[in-house]
Protein backbone atom coordinates (compact mmCIF):
# COMPACT_ATOMS: atom_id res chain seq x y z
CA UNK A 1 0.00 0.00 0.00
CA UNK A 2 1.28 3.38 -0.87
CA UNK A 3 1.37 5.97 2.09
CA UNK A 4 0.47 9.54 2.63
CA UNK A 5 3.65 11.03 3.91
CA UNK A 6 1.87 13.98 5.35
CA UNK A 7 -0.32 11.62 7.60
CA UNK A 8 -3.25 14.12 6.70
CA UNK A 9 -6.48 12.71 5.01
CA UNK A 10 -8.44 15.40 3.62
CA UNK A 11 -11.13 16.12 0.68
CA UNK A 12 -10.42 20.06 0.47
CA UNK A 13 -8.56 22.53 1.79
CA UNK A 14 -9.12 26.76 2.18
CA UNK A 15 -6.54 28.32 3.67
CA UNK A 16 -5.32 31.77 3.68
CA UNK A 17 -1.55 31.95 2.67
CA UNK A 18 1.19 34.85 3.41
CA UNK A 19 4.70 35.49 1.48
CA UNK A 20 5.69 38.55 3.10
CA UNK A 21 2.85 41.21 3.57
CA UNK A 22 1.03 39.99 0.47
CA UNK A 23 -2.50 37.31 1.66
CA UNK A 24 -4.00 34.89 -1.01
CA UNK A 25 -6.60 32.78 -0.36
CA UNK A 26 -5.85 29.10 -1.57
CA UNK A 27 -8.61 26.21 -2.43
CA UNK A 28 -8.15 23.02 -3.39
CA UNK A 29 -10.99 20.51 -3.65
CA UNK A 30 -11.45 17.61 -5.91
CA UNK A 31 -11.74 19.55 -9.23
CA UNK A 32 -8.60 21.61 -8.79
CA UNK A 33 -6.58 24.18 -7.26
CA UNK A 34 -7.27 28.07 -6.82
CA UNK A 35 -4.86 30.55 -5.65
CA UNK A 36 -5.88 33.80 -5.79
CA UNK A 37 -7.68 35.00 -9.31
CA UNK A 38 -5.52 31.58 -10.97
CA UNK A 39 -7.26 28.00 -11.33
CA UNK A 40 -5.98 25.02 -12.83
CA UNK A 41 -7.96 22.16 -12.63
CA UNK A 42 -6.30 18.71 -11.69
CA UNK A 43 -7.15 16.90 -15.38
CA UNK A 44 -4.33 19.60 -16.74
CA UNK A 45 -1.56 18.74 -14.37
CA UNK A 46 1.27 16.25 -15.59
CA UNK A 47 3.55 16.73 -12.82
CA UNK A 48 4.55 18.51 -9.44
CA UNK A 49 7.22 19.05 -7.58
CA UNK A 50 7.32 20.64 -3.97
CA UNK A 51 9.39 21.26 -0.96
CA UNK A 52 10.92 24.25 1.20
CA UNK A 53 13.72 26.87 1.46
CA UNK A 54 15.26 28.31 4.90
CA UNK A 55 16.64 31.48 4.12
CA UNK A 56 19.61 33.18 6.37
CA UNK A 57 20.89 36.58 6.97
CA UNK A 58 24.41 36.90 8.10
CA UNK A 59 23.59 33.17 9.19
CA UNK A 60 20.90 33.99 11.40
CA UNK A 61 17.39 32.61 10.30
CA UNK A 62 14.83 34.93 8.59
CA UNK A 63 12.16 32.91 6.59
CA UNK A 64 11.05 30.08 5.48
CA UNK A 65 10.01 29.69 1.91
CA UNK A 66 7.37 27.08 0.88
CA UNK A 67 7.18 26.51 -3.20
CA UNK A 68 4.18 24.30 -4.64
CA UNK A 69 4.57 24.13 -8.40
CA UNK A 70 2.40 22.15 -11.12
CA UNK A 71 3.12 21.35 -15.07
CA UNK A 72 0.53 21.47 -17.67
CA UNK A 73 1.07 19.61 -20.68
CA UNK A 74 1.56 22.91 -22.92
CA UNK A 75 4.84 23.35 -19.84
CA UNK A 76 2.68 26.22 -18.26
CA UNK A 77 4.06 26.38 -14.67
CA UNK A 78 1.58 27.45 -11.85
CA UNK A 79 2.90 28.01 -8.43
CA UNK A 80 1.74 28.31 -4.93
CA UNK A 81 3.91 29.98 -2.84
CA UNK A 82 4.21 30.45 0.98
CA UNK A 83 6.16 31.88 3.81
CA UNK A 84 7.17 31.92 7.42
CA UNK A 85 9.34 34.03 9.67
CA UNK A 86 11.71 32.09 11.14
CA UNK A 87 12.71 33.64 14.31
CA UNK A 88 8.28 33.35 15.28
CA UNK A 89 7.29 30.01 16.38
CA UNK A 90 3.76 30.76 15.99
CA UNK A 91 4.19 31.55 11.99
CA UNK A 92 6.47 28.77 11.69
CA UNK A 93 4.22 26.22 13.23
CA UNK A 94 0.99 27.68 10.82
CA UNK A 95 3.16 27.90 8.00
CA UNK A 96 4.30 24.01 8.01
CA UNK A 97 0.37 23.11 8.86
CA UNK A 98 -0.48 24.65 6.48
CA UNK A 99 2.33 22.74 4.24
CA UNK A 100 1.02 19.49 5.66
CA UNK A 101 -2.09 20.05 5.13
CA UNK A 102 -1.70 21.07 1.36
CA UNK A 103 0.71 17.76 0.89
CA UNK A 104 -2.10 15.68 2.07
CA UNK A 105 -5.00 16.86 0.04
CA UNK A 106 -2.59 16.74 -3.12
CA UNK A 107 -1.95 12.79 -1.96
CA UNK A 108 -5.73 12.58 -2.61
CA UNK A 109 -6.33 13.99 -5.94
CA UNK A 110 -3.37 14.23 -7.51
CA UNK A 111 0.37 12.75 -6.08
CA UNK A 112 -1.11 8.86 -5.18
CA UNK A 113 -2.13 8.62 -8.87
CA UNK A 114 1.36 9.63 -10.31
CA UNK A 115 3.04 7.16 -7.93
CA UNK A 116 0.23 4.66 -9.01
CA UNK A 117 1.23 5.19 -12.91
CA UNK A 118 4.88 4.69 -11.94
CA UNK A 119 3.58 1.47 -10.14
CA UNK A 120 1.85 0.46 -13.70
CA UNK A 121 4.96 0.81 -15.54
CA UNK A 122 7.32 -1.15 -13.47
CA UNK A 123 4.52 -4.19 -13.36
CA UNK A 124 4.55 -3.81 -17.49
CA UNK A 125 8.26 -4.12 -17.43
CA UNK A 126 9.21 -0.27 -18.23
CA UNK A 127 11.50 1.57 -16.14
CA UNK A 128 10.81 5.09 -14.22
CA UNK A 129 13.34 7.77 -14.73
CA UNK A 130 13.15 10.97 -12.36
CA UNK A 131 15.98 13.30 -11.95
CA UNK A 132 19.21 11.29 -11.80
CA UNK A 133 17.53 7.92 -10.80
CA UNK A 134 15.64 5.32 -12.96
CA UNK A 135 13.58 2.09 -11.31
CA UNK A 136 14.16 -0.96 -13.18
CA UNK A 137 13.43 -4.43 -12.40
CA UNK A 138 17.16 -5.62 -11.11
CA UNK A 139 17.66 -2.30 -9.23
CA UNK A 140 18.07 1.77 -9.55
CA UNK A 141 20.63 2.81 -12.28
CA UNK A 142 21.90 6.51 -10.89
CA UNK A 143 23.53 9.59 -12.96
CA UNK A 144 26.35 10.66 -10.41
CA UNK A 145 29.18 12.93 -10.21
CA UNK A 146 32.50 11.23 -10.80
CA UNK A 147 35.59 13.90 -11.02
CA UNK A 148 33.75 17.47 -10.48
CA UNK A 149 31.60 17.57 -14.08
CA UNK A 150 32.75 14.30 -15.21
CA UNK A 151 28.92 12.05 -14.77
CA UNK A 152 28.69 8.50 -14.45
CA UNK A 153 26.30 5.51 -14.46
CA UNK A 154 25.78 2.70 -12.08
CA UNK A 155 23.15 -0.09 -11.82
CA UNK A 156 22.96 -0.22 -8.29
CA UNK A 157 21.23 -4.01 -7.42
CA UNK A 158 18.59 -3.71 -4.65
CA UNK A 159 21.11 -5.23 -2.00
CA UNK A 160 23.03 -2.65 -2.65
CA UNK A 161 20.78 0.30 -2.63
CA UNK A 162 20.68 2.56 0.50
CA UNK A 163 18.21 5.93 0.14
CA UNK A 164 17.40 8.88 2.43
CA UNK A 165 16.19 12.18 2.59
CA UNK A 166 18.78 15.75 3.00
CA UNK A 167 18.03 19.08 3.14
CA UNK A 168 16.07 19.72 0.09
CA UNK A 169 17.06 16.69 -1.34
CA UNK A 170 16.78 12.84 -2.21
CA UNK A 171 19.72 10.34 -2.43
CA UNK A 172 20.95 6.79 -3.53
CA UNK A 173 23.93 5.28 -2.67
CA UNK A 174 25.65 2.05 -3.07
CA UNK A 175 25.84 0.44 0.71
CA UNK A 176 29.43 -0.90 -0.92
CA UNK A 177 30.76 1.96 -2.37
CA UNK A 178 29.87 4.88 -0.42
CA UNK A 179 31.52 7.03 -3.13
CA UNK A 180 28.77 6.23 -5.62
CA UNK A 181 26.02 8.52 -4.76
CA UNK A 182 23.72 10.26 -6.65
CA UNK A 183 21.18 13.35 -5.63
CA UNK A 184 18.25 14.84 -6.46
CA UNK A 185 16.55 18.11 -5.36
CA UNK A 186 12.97 17.95 -4.96
CA UNK A 187 12.33 22.16 -5.62
CA UNK A 188 14.14 21.30 -8.87
CA UNK A 189 13.09 17.85 -9.84
CA UNK A 190 9.44 17.48 -11.46
CA UNK A 191 7.55 13.92 -9.61
CA UNK A 192 10.60 13.33 -7.04
CA UNK A 193 8.39 13.72 -4.08
CA UNK A 194 6.21 11.01 -6.02
CA UNK A 195 9.33 8.94 -6.88
CA UNK A 196 10.43 9.02 -3.23
CA UNK A 197 6.87 7.43 -2.35
CA UNK A 198 7.61 4.91 -5.13
CA UNK A 199 11.02 3.95 -3.29
CA UNK A 200 9.28 3.72 -0.19
CA UNK A 201 6.97 1.46 -1.56
CA UNK A 202 8.95 -0.82 -3.30
CA UNK A 203 11.02 -0.90 -0.32
CA UNK A 204 8.20 -2.06 2.23
CA UNK A 205 7.86 -5.52 2.82
CA UNK A 206 10.68 -6.69 -0.33
CA UNK A 207 8.65 -5.62 -3.19
CA UNK A 208 11.97 -4.58 -5.15
CA UNK A 209 12.55 -7.93 -4.61
CA UNK A 210 9.13 -9.34 -5.96
CA UNK A 211 9.47 -7.23 -8.73
CA UNK A 212 13.41 -8.56 -9.37
CA UNK A 213 11.99 -12.36 -9.86
CA UNK A 214 9.49 -10.57 -12.23
CA UNK A 215 6.31 -11.01 -10.46
CA UNK A 216 3.68 -8.15 -10.47
CA UNK A 217 4.03 -5.39 -7.30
Amino acid sequence: MIVNSSGINTDSVELVLKQGFIKKNLIIDRFGITYGKKYIPFTEIVSLRYGSTKISVHGIPSSITYSFDFLDATQKKFRVLFSAVALSKSSVREAEENNLAIIGVLWKYQTSKIVNEMIKNLNANRTVKIGNFEVERNGIRITYKKFFFIKNEALLPWKDCLKGVGPGYLYIQSASNKKILAKSVFLRTWDLNAFYSLLNYLWADGKCYVMERGEKI
